[in-house]
């Protein structure tokens, strides 16, 4: 499938991932002889520099020896930092330019470079936070915090980029990294596609938007008959219900469990999109779930993989993301249930039917 992966060229990473805050760097360095009157002129002036308020969210000044001046100062946008240009930093140079060797030296300014990780920086950030084996024992916002700290460049993840030629509409899932405590999985979204909706059986589920654009649908968790699922069985509930929509652009991170609710995921855009998907522990089963009239049904499935660590799976091409809805299983059983058993009938095999490959 050829699909571009075009990041948005205009995206700085200070923009992404920065606050708007605009930093100032000059210094100054004494005429020999003026270091005395240098020292006390100095001296005024970062007293007035510190005193500063509106508008500056941050001053330093180094004074490395006698003679010689450096100031940092931090403005909450450009449009400070050009009034203090023509202001206090214009009365500073009125008072320093008889007794320094230049205008200033160094001089510089420009946007806050915030913290952000690389992805392998994130991965080993990842490795020491997140422990336990569900939910409860996650720290929820410190993952999040980190995971919106990555900015997201196209060298890095572009490898972990792999389509399915055999089922162009369907989205792929492939794994970044993987630890005995968590999957980070890249999943690529052709235009137009979307997930079914599904739990997340014990695991925790951030989803970071990389690229482009892409809709979540929570629902409600629906009430569930008394029949114990296991592989290829189906369940019946309650009908589902739409808990909330949100969009997710680039740097967003959305969360979910199965105290939350399900989700779906789908790219509404007519452009290629790109998230990474951290499940914690790695996600190895859960439920998927279909609206068909007043029902829903459910049955549990394994999200098979495309690559792994950038490296294409032999079983890639054809596999449904999703896993295996087994309608023939649901029929089956609907026709011949009188009293719903202590445990559902899994007798029946992976269908590779029109209604599983639309699910």
């Amino acid at each position: 499938m050829e699909l571009e992966n075009k990041c948005c060229s205009d995206r700085k990473i200070c923009h992404a991932n920065g606050t708007g805050e605009q930093v100032l760097m000059f210094q100054y360095k004494a005429l020999e002889g003026m270091e005395k009157v240098f020292e006390y002129t100095v001296q005024q002036i970062a007293h007035g520099f510190y005193n500063m308020e509106t508008g500056v969210s941050d001053i330093k000044v180094c004074h490395p020896k006698e003679g010689e001046v450096a100031f940092c100062i931090t403005f909450t946008g450009k449009e400070d930092l050009d009034l203090f240009k023509k202001g206090p930093g214009l009365d500073a140079w009125l008072k320093l330019k008889d007794i320094v060797t230049t205008k200033a030296e160094g001089y510089l300014d420009g946007c806050l470079m915030p913290d952000t990780h690389t992805l392998p920086s994130l991965m080993e950030t990842l490795k020491k936070m997140i422990v336990g084996r569900k939910a409860i024992d996650h720290d929820v916002a410190g993952v999040r915090e980190q995971i919106c700290k990555w900015y997201p460049r196209e060298e890095e993840w572009s490898k972990f980029v792999h389509w399915d030629d055999q089922h162009p509409d369907k989205y792929t899932r492939n794994l970044m990294f993987s630890t005995e405590d968590f999957d980070a999985i890249l999943m690529c979204w052709p235009p137009g596609c979307s997930s079914t909706i599904h739990d997340h059986d014990e695991s925790s589920c951030w989803a970071f938007c990389v690229e482009g654009q892409v809709k979540e649908i929570q629902y409600h968790t629906p009430k569930f008959d008394r029949c114990s699922p296991v592989g290829g069985s189906v369940q019946r509930c309650t009908p589902l219900k739409r808990k909330c929509v949100s969009l997710l652009n680039v740097g967003d991170c959305a969360y979910v469990t199965n105290e939350i609710g399900l989700h779906k995921v789908c790219n509404p855009t007519d452009k290629p999109a790109y998230t990474m998907h951290v499940y914690a522990p790695g996600l190895r089963k859960f439920k998927i779930f279909v609206e068909s009239g007043n029902v829903s049904i459910n049955t549990l499935a394994e999200p098979p993989m495309t690559s792994f660590n950038g490296i294409r799976s032999e079983e890639a091409g054809g596999a449904d993301p999703d896993g295996v809805i087994d309608i023939d299983a649901w029929n089956a059983y609907q026709r011949g249930r009188q009293n719903c058993p202590t445990e559902c009938d899994s007798t029946a095999t992976t269908s590779n039917s029109k209604e599983s490959s639309e699910a």
